[in-house]
């Protein structure tokens, strides 16, 4: 990875708790006035979310403040997929593989499958099989 280029992760705010999301609202008006913030870690928000960095095991364990368990599982997933960042999005998808506090009608959201089609230079599927799995769609 580039180090001019850093990912990042878009969650949606339903996956932290009431508790979580009252503190990181508070300290994103804190932060920025400058006063004191509650959380460990430095949170940009907007109406629709929040903007944090993620920090690992390491990093964490230097804290004198405890980080809340919703952020902790966020920053882990966050991890596993390389990202640097968390944008908790009001409008992004529920994620399945964490734990969720928003909406109870808000269904997970799953990736499709990627496509096996193969497409030639010409830009049209190499072969019979790849013509059907279109179709098959």
């Amino acid at each position: 990875m580039s180090y001019f280029v850093k990912h990042m992760l878009d969650l949606s705010t339903g996956h932290l708790t009431e508790d979580t999301r009252r503190r990181m609202g508070e300290d994103s008006r804190n932060f920025f006035v400058g006063k004191p913030c509650s959380l460990p870690f430095a949170v940009k928000g907007s109406s629709y979310g929040w903007f944090i960095d993620v920090r690992d095991a390491a990093e964490r364990s230097y804290s004198k403040i405890p980080y809340p368990s919703d952020i902790v599982d966020c920053y882990e997933l966050a991890i596993r997929y390389g990202a640097s960042f968390i944008l908790f999005d009001r409008d992004a998808e529920r994620h399945p593989e964490l734990n969720w506090y928003g909406s109870d009608d808000q269904e997970a959201y799953y990736d499709p499958p990627e496509s096996t089609v193969q497409i030639g230079s010409d830009g049209f599927p190499r072969d019979l099989a790849d013509i059907k799995e279109l179709f098959n769609r």
